[in-house]
């Protein structure tokens, strides 16, 4: 397959909305999965949620948004929802607050980035611009040769599998021990010296490490 040829995975659910059918036309080829989580991944790299501002203040209501966040996480890529809309003006009857809560959660807590759309076309055009910028930075680093980096980021999401460990936590973790073998050999007390790691949190991972 040529570097330049756009793939994207996309959930089979999504091919009522039109997207697949745009991002076809711009050239990209589209694969209908049915998805565990996400509506769109690209390179498997990055995990697209598309949601329209109805939906998403129903998914507020009901709790199912946070449910889908932590599935997100669970796919060890990074992780965006694309937004449709104003979640602040729908026909659902929702304090603003609670959106605005909801929406500082995802960014904020966790760690999901948030890229709005005044559409499906808007949304179809925020993934092919997405997924040519992907393109080009693997051709840069095919280019130079820059392995590093990868094996690093390879490293992390390994690291991110650990119980309560975020982004945040499996960089710290790397940072101090320097590999996976010293992480996996860590006792629960050199894992507490670690910045945001307490007591139980060590001893969960010690516990999930060991199976005891």
């Amino acid at each position: 397959m040529p570097q330049s040829q756009i793939i994207i995975t996309a959930d089979y659910r999504e091919k009522t909305s039109g997207i697949p059918d745009r991002l076809i036309e711009e050239g990209a080829i589209v694969n209908f999965l049915n998805l565990k989580a996400g509506d769109y991944i690209i390179n498997n790299e990055i995990i697209i949620e598309r949601k329209s501002a109805e939906d998403f203040v129903q998914s507020v209501i009901s709790g199912r948004l946070f449910t889908q966040c932590v599935l997100l996480k669970k796919m060890f890529m990074n992780p965006l929802l694309i937004l449709e809309g104003d979640p602040y003006n729908t026909l659902h009857k929702i304090d603003t607050r609670a959106i605005k809560g909801a929406l500082l959660s995802i960014v904020a807590s966790w760690q999901i980035p948030i890229v709005y759309s005044d559409n499906t076309m808007d949304s179809a055009a925020a993934i092919l611009m997405l997924s040519k910028q992907k393109l080009q930075q693997v051709s840069l680093m095919n280019y130079n040769c820059y392995k590093p980096k990868k094996i690093k980021s390879h490293r992390l999401k390994f690291l991110q599998g650990l119980p309560k460990t975020g982004p945040v936590i499996a960089d710290r973790l790397l940072d101090k021990f320097g590999s996976i073998q010293a992480v996996v050999n860590a006792d629960v007390k050199a894992l507490m010296e670690v910045d945001g790691i307490g007591k139980v949190m060590a001893e969960k991972i010690r516990t999930f490490i060991t199976g005891n």
